[in-house]
């Protein structure tokens, strides 16, 4: 069994990792870890870092704000290898995204991550795990983190709350349950798997069915608006990763059915919660 470093208290998949892995995990945050001696490090096996702020996310690339190069820079000289999470918006939107597809990150924060990406690669030869996500859902009990930006979860949440309920019967995109991320992040690891994956769900999933589920038991009155999304950005708004590489080197069983039933577990937390 690895022992694994998981950087970041405050972000959801950092806690739900710490809590589901089946390795032996230990959560710190950023500001702790940064402060560590190579001592420290050489425990662990792997290093997964969860934590970012709002300059890295929000302004143009500015090295400082670099968690995950700042802490390739701590294990450049040490065997622990390094997970980093990255994003399918480094990506072109388009359907059935390869991990050797067209690189174009348009805002602020997949352009940082596509920088920091090709840093830490330069500084860790190849001893690091790149995994670019698509939409990672789950349900997040603790209250009292700050979020550093808005997931689909969060603006459904927010939307249902108010009483309304976006469609759009064109758009699509993909999703993956955290449950299932944990294993899928288990599995590479026991493989000491290197390189470059999608990891996502690897479907379609069109908007209309995914809010169905996850209203599932909303029980109080709303509405259902039509977003509207110019015909022409519709391409724009849909993706779905190529996850063959990802089922080339683990196995995990994730169809639309279970897809379903685990949007309807969420829905009904959401909307028993108190």
């Amino acid at each position: 069994m690895s022992k694994i470093l998981i950087v970041g208290k405050k972000s959801f998949i950092a806690r739900s990792i710490n809590k589901q892995s089946k390795h032996h995990t230990i959560l710190i945050n950023y500001e702790d870890l940064i402060k560590k001696k190579d001592n420290f490090f050489k425990k662990f096996s792997f290093i997964i870092n969860c934590s970012s702020n709002l300059t890295f996310i929000k302004k143009k690339y500015n090295i400082k704000f670099d968690h995950d190069y700042n802490i390739a820079l701590k294990i450049k000289d040490l065997n622990c290898r390094y997970l980093f999470l990255s994003t399918r918006k480094v990506y072109y939107p388009k359907s059935n995204i390869k991990e050797t597809d067209k690189l174009q990150p348009i805002c602020h924060y997949s352009k940082n991550k596509l920088i920091s990406e090709n840093m830490v690669k330069s500084i860790l030869n190849k001893r690091f795990l790149i995994l670019r996500l698509g939409n990672i859902i789950g349900y997040d009990s603790n209250k009292s983190s700050r979020k550093l930006h808005n997931t689909f979860i969060d603006i459904f949440i927010k939307n249902a709350r108010n009483g309304i309920i976006f469609r759009n019967p064109h758009i699509y995109k993909d999703f993956l349950p955290i449950k299932f991320f944990v294993k899928i992040i288990d599995k590479l690891i026991v493989n000491k798997s290197e390189g470059i994956y999608n990891v996502s769900f690897g479907k379609k999933v069109y908007l209309d069915y995914i809010l169905k589920w996850l209203n599932y038991y909303n029980i109080k009155p709303f509405k259902i608006k039509t977003l509207k999304i110019n015909k022409n950005n519709n391409n724009k708004e849909s993706f779905y990763l190529n996850i063959n590489k990802l089922k080339r080197k683990i196995k995990f069983n994730l169809t639309l059915k279970i897809l379903k039933i685990e949007c309807m577990v969420i829905s009904k937390k959401i909307f028993n919660e108190k």
